[in-house]
């Protein structure tokens, strides 16, 4: 599931993790769905909610989305995984069924960040299956500085305020440019990318030059090799 946000790359979505999410009130709690939990079912479920979610961008669309999907809602319920991945599911279609049923895509803002979910099923917010290379970076020093700024990016509510907060770690965004030699083939192109929107926005102090667009931006791949799925 998702929840729309401005994000590093501009407009980018910013990924709930799976594309689950609400349900009608099907009355089924989380123990007596993950009694006969089908982890296919599931994530067949997510990845169709994702994929009809992926080119959405507002919380009004995303609702929409979602009430066409109930059978899918439904199924994400009851085959819900145990124990905290199950307790995610849970909080996120009890925030979807407040929005369905009030009508209120405002309520969506309620979902947790569920990036686990997307992971869990080996996609990202857009159905896709997560790269080869996700994850690889999480212990790197590039991705302990990239983190930080990416998150900050990400808690931003308009193209300027992305802009303010790319500024403010215009020194992290400094040392990720002298560390692009040190990454692998597979992400370094989308990094160098990221890191050269950054910069030359931060120079013109335009936040157009930040470049990316729905969910597509090279800062979100970067995001990906840094175990960043959200």
């Amino acid at each position: 599931m998702r929840r729309v946000a401005i994000t590093a790359t501009a407009v980018m979505l910013s990924l709930m993790g799976s594309g689950l999410v609400a349900c009608t009130s099907v009355g089924v709690s989380p123990a007596a769905g993950a009694e006969h939990a089908s982890k296919a079912a599931f994530c067949g479920a997510n990845e169709s909610i994702d994929r009809a979610g992926a080119n959405v961008t507002s919380n009004a669309g995303f609702l929409t989305v979602l009430k066409k999907h109930t059978h899918d809602l439904t199924v994400l319920k009851e085959n819900a995984p145990p124990g905290a991945l199950g307790q995610t599911v849970d909080e996120t279609v009890t925030a979807a069924e407040a929005a369905i049923s009030s009508d209120n895509a405002n309520e969506l803002n309620n979902i947790p960040d569920s990036g686990s979910i997307d992971t869990y099923c080996g996609v990202n917010g857009n159905g896709a299956s997560l790269p080869s290379y996700f994850g690889k970076g999480t212990a790197t020093s590039f991705c302990s500085t990239f983190v930080p700024v990416y998150q900050s990016a990400q808690n931003a509510t308009s193209k300027a305020a992305v802009l303010a907060a790319i500024t403010a770690h215009q020194a992290q965004v400094n040392q990720l440019a002298s560390e692009l030699s040190s990454l692998p083939k597979s992400i370094k192109g989308k990094a160098t990318a990221a890191v050269d929107n950054a910069q030359k926005a931060i120079a013109s102090k335009n936040p157009a030059d930040l470049g990316g667009g729905n969910g597509g931006g090279p800062a979100s791949y970067v995001a990906l090799y840094c175990g960043q799925n959200q």
